[in-house]
């Protein structure tokens, strides 16, 4: 059965399954889609494969979440990228792993984005979200600084913003009508 989850007016957040190993795998073998995030080298398919078993038990656990964005037309669900919700504790959830289709439309970043927090802050009833961005990502850090992200360090290589969940009610607030 399909794990399907509507958050917000437009997006599904689908549960990835092994299912989904081509999908993920073709986004993430896409230099130009992952030139920012952790490379994996000499991946293949079925080494994506592995890594989808091992989630798997992550999710079971509650550790992690893994969501491909769908957008449905008809009866048709169309794929429009994916994301993480990984290193969970008491308080907090890292929102990770974001990767959108070549030339999505930019309501769908901010629809994808909305609800990712919306999973996390209002599904899983954590009270701040932490992102880690590479330095060289300039549009992606940017884009969630004008969403409300504060910075809370940078090292060598990344720099790390906050988003609290006051600040995601305003940021909901803002864009109800993408609720």
């Amino acid at each position: 059965m399909i794990k399907r989850t509507k958050l917000t007016k437009n997006l599904y957040l689908k549960e990835v399954t092994l299912r989904d190993v081509r999908y993920v795998f073709k986004l993430r073998s896409n230099k130009f889609l992952t030139r920012y995030i952790n490379p994996r080298k000499n991946d293949t398919i079925n080494k994506q494969l592995d890594w989808l078993k091992g989630y798997l038990e992550r999710r079971k656990n509650n550790e992690e979440f893994y969501f491909i964005f769908q957008i449905k037309n008809k009866n048709i669900y169309k794929n429009l990228g994916f994301a993480r919700i990984i290193k969970l504790d008491n308080k907090t959830f890292h929102f990770g792993g974001w990767i959108l289709e070549k030339n999505t439309k930019p309501w769908i970043a901010l629809e994808s984005c909305l609800s990712i927090y919306e999973y996390g802050f209002k599904k899983l009833k954590y009270k701040k979200s932490l992102l880690w961005i590479n330095l060289k990502n300039l549009d992606v850090i940017n884009y969630h600084k004008s969403l409300g992200a504060r910075f809370v360090k940078k090292d060598k290589k990344e720099i790390y913003l906050s988003f609290d969940i006051k600040t995601y009610i305003k940021l909901r607030k803002k864009f109800n009508n993408f609720f």
